[in-house]
């Protein structure tokens, strides 16, 4: 988009009208100045822009946000005010998010594949053959086994849209990328607590411990979480105590930073455990109602993990972690967080749980300024919806790895490769491990241009990258502010739902994912009679979403989905 050129007389102009209307209207005037959320104007006309509220999807937090409209063109994002997680704030990349819409490496119309893989030539196609070429593809794999029809998605904000697909052509080889960055902290809390995720009630709590998280910084966390961080420092006057391998932003923010061996937290975690139970400061009548051992029990197992042996492990001084565990156990409320530091290492759902449970043992267990559950809300699907697939696949649930519960996708091409799980069809939506993956690049790379392992591979990308790039066939899905979608993120604890909608019409020929993988089940079942096609009996993705959110009690007496 071309800048508009000032010029002295266009800024006397300007200013002459500015003027000119600051007397004419007081009250626009007073509404620009004093009322700072929720409005915009056009610099020159002061015409207010139409304002849409929106779930930002640049991260994985969806902060309320608001678009500014002007001549059917974003021409701003700023968080929406009255959101209850974010409150009117919205991170540097999330304010940049209308450049997804406007990137010049958008892909707007279908593409198939002219030359050989990864060589860059590609011929536009209609829909139609699009749609066609990929049904019979699909047809010839379910024919032989739908579990050789494969999906891999990055970031799913669907609300059950990929699933429903893959349900309905009856494949369970379905395998997303949180593997990758989140999959050994899920699998430590899940059976910790329940949950895959937490809540730290940072703006009321005393004491942090932080392990290995740059809460502050971290895109993931950076603005809900950040924000109650900062009141609990302010307001609340809460010590934070870092253990991070460098001295992030967070660490930096800290009242202690303690540099740890890379991958030890779980052993400064477990002495310290030894400390809390040795001197008796546990919270016995919380771990005798609401966990499956005793204290008993709990001390009798923590006697092994002294500070002397955790020393030599983490590099961690002895009397450093005798103090911290003190101070932890003794200062009411305290909580902890943690991420990628204990987590991303081959042991790290080990090291999470060590962690998750100093919070428990001292009873800071969804109490104010606490360790608490996520407060997700749910929705219900359309119906009627398609059941399980018939079977498991390898990759769904790898019989060699049983606590790859959330999939180990860093894993899946050395699988494929090796023969473990057969592929004829391979999806990508919202995926690029040969970008993410630095471990596996080559390996991927390698995978998706031998055509005897990907005889087939379709990437649902709104944009060229270097997965898409080596695609058979492109199909062009929609950046976020083209879509509908349902969301409800537990990124603080005050309980939401809201949605995602489309703020101006989608560029080119894209469109959105739900309706890119209804129109592929209507092409391979057009009369309903292969019994798919009663799975997505919707005219478009507003109708969708109301079949989501028109039933839901009190949901429905206030509005259902025109509400939202």
């Amino acid at each position: 988009m071309e800048m508009p050129k000032v010029t002295r007389r266009t800024f006397l102009k300007v200013s002459a009208g500015t003027t000119a209307a600051a007397a004419a209207a007081p009250r626009l005037l007073h509404a620009m100045e004093q009322e700072l959320g929720g409005k915009d104007f056009n610099p020159e006309t002061l015409a207010e822009r139409k304002a849409i509220p929106v779930n930002c999807h640049v991260c994985n937090i969806q902060d309320g946000a608001i678009a500014f409209v002007e001549n059917g063109r974003v021409v701003k994002l700023e968080g929406n005010p009255e959101h209850v997680s974010t409150r009117g704030r919205l991170c540097a990349k999330g304010n940049a998010g209308m450049w997804y819409s406007y990137d010049p490496d958008r892909i707007l119309y279908p593409l198939k594949r002219v030359g050989a893989r990864g060589e860059g030539k590609w011929k536009r196609i209609t829909w139609d053959e699009a749609l066609a070429e990929v049904a019979q593809k699909l047809d010839a794999a379910l024919k032989e086994d739908p579990n050789t029809i494969m999906l891999k998605y990055g970031r799913n904000r669907t609300g059950g849209t990929i699933d429903r697909f893959m349900k309905t052509l009856g494949s369970a080889t379905v395998v997303n990328h949180t593997s990758v960055c989140e999959s050994s902290k899920k699998i430590g809390m899940e059976p910790t607590w329940g949950p895959d995720i937490e809540t730290p009630d940072f703006a009321n709590t005393k004491y942090v411990l932080n392990f290995g998280s740059n809460v502050l910084e971290a895109a993931y966390f950076h603005n809900p979480l950040s924000q109650r961080v900062t009141e609990g420092r302010v307001d609340n006057h809460m010590k934070i105590v870092t253990f991070d391998v460098r001295l992030s932003n967070t660490a930096g923010f800290s009242d202690e930073w303690i540099p740890v061996f890379p991958g030890t937290d779980g052993a400064v975690a477990l002495a310290m455990g030894h400390v809390i139970l040795r001197d008796d400061l546990q919270d016995s009548d919380f771990i005798e109602t609401w966990t499956n051992v005793s204290v008993k029990e709990l001390k009798e197992h923590y006697k092994q993990y002294t500070p002397e042996w955790a020393s030599k492990i983490s590099g961690v001084p002895a009397e450093t972690i005798e103090r911290i565990a003190r101070e932890f156990a003794l200062t009411k409320p305290a909580t902890l967080f943690t991420y990628r530091g204990p987590a991303k290492h081959l042991y790290g759902s080990y090291n999470e749980k060590a962690c998750m449970m100093l919070p428990i043992m001292t009873g800071n267990i969804e109490t104010r300024g606490g360790y608490c559950l996520p407060r997700g809300m749910g929705w219900p699907q359309p119906g009627p919806q398609p059941g399980k697939p018939a079977k498991d696949s390898y990759l769904s649930h790898p019989p060699d790895y049983p606590l790859a519960g959330h999939k180990v996708s860093h894993l899946v091409p050395f699988w494929i490769a090796e023969g473990k799980q057969k592929i004829n069809v391979y999806f990508t939506y919202q995926d690029n491990p040969v970008y993410t993956n630095p471990g596996a690049r080559a390996v991927w790379c390698k995978l998706f241009k031998d055509e005897k392992l990907i005889p087939y591979f379709v990437s649902m990308s709104s944009h060229m990258g270097e997965e898409t790039a080596l695609a058979d066939i492109i199909l062009p899905d929609c950046p976020y502010l083209e879509r509908w979608e349902p969301e409800s993120m537990p990124n603080s604890l005050w309980p939401w739902l809201g949605i995602r909608q489309p703020v101006h019409a989608s560029l080119g020929e894209s469109r959105e994912n739900r309706i890119l993988l209804r129109d592929i089940i209507h092409k391979l079942d057009p009369d309903g009679k292969r019994g798919m096609k009663q799975y997505w009996n919707f005219k478009d993705a507003e109708d969708y979403m109301k079949q989501h959110f028109d039933n839901i009690p009190g949901l429905k007496e206030a509005g259902g989905l025109e509400f939202l």
